[in-house]
């Protein structure tokens, strides 16, 4: 991970209350997701000190994995439930903990099957420890279900995973291409931090709803 990467990284840790529960809006482009999410759990893992839940609807478990270890980024305190990797090609080898659930086509069972896990239903997942819970990409579910049960999906994930373990929920969306679920999102988060431009050469603003402002340093971009 580059300079430019761990200055971005450490902004955005110190605008994530990870006390609060709750879903933060993240407003990228989309080409810069992978990079988005290499960032924040290589933040919330190893800076913070959190566990989570990593869910793959985008693409299989095993490539983040693969670019966390690249970046040396421990996986030690993450578990990944991959809806995905059973219906695809890309299969790169790397070890994780995982738990598989067959529901890119049926989402609205998915926040159910998740708040209703159990310690040992995947290897070295302890259900009371979770601090935070990510999505791949929330865009990708749009292809496979009608937009009423994303919006439904969106809902009901953000309720029980704040009810079941108050867990921190960042959610990064393409405002620009992804306008309307973007929006849906938006009435459901507590915070929202907007990283536009190209190679996000803007100041970084953080905007909180009744909470502090950071802003003014500039973050170039670079995978």
């Amino acid at each position: 991970m580059n300079e430019r990467d761990k200055s971005l990284m450490l902004a955005l840790m110190a605008s994530l209350d990870s006390r609060s529960g709750g879903a933060v809006l993240i407003d990228a482009d989309s080409t810069q997701f992978v990079r988005m999410n290499l960032v924040l759990l290589k933040g919330l893992l190893e800076e913070k000190g959190l566990r989570g839940i990593f869910v793959t609807v985008d693409r299989p478990h095993q490539y983040m994995a693969h670019l966390l270890r690249m970046h040396q980024v421990s996986i030690e305190g993450l578990v990944f439930i991959d809806a995905i990797g059973r219906f695809s090609a890309d299969r790169k080898e790397a070890l994780a903990r995982a738990g598989y659930v067959d529901e890119p086509f049926h989402i609205d069972t998915l926040p159910d099957a998740i708040a209703s896990m159990q310690s040992g239903d995947i290897p070295g997942l302890d259900v009371n420890k979770i601090d935070f819970v990510m999505i791949d990409n929330l865009a990708a579910l749009l292809p496979f279900n009608s937009y009423a049960s994303v919006e439904a999906f969106v809902n009901n994930f953000i309720s029980l995973m704040t009810t079941r373990w108050n867990a921190l929920i960042p959610l990064v969306v393409d405002q620009e291409r992804y306008g309307l679920l973007y929006e849906t999102v938006l009435t459901h988060a507590r915070d929202t931090i907007p990283l536009r431009g190209p190679n996000m050469e803007r100041p970084v603003a953080i905007e909180t709803r009744g909470r502090r402002t950071i802003s003014g340093k500039r973050y170039d971009g670079g995978a």
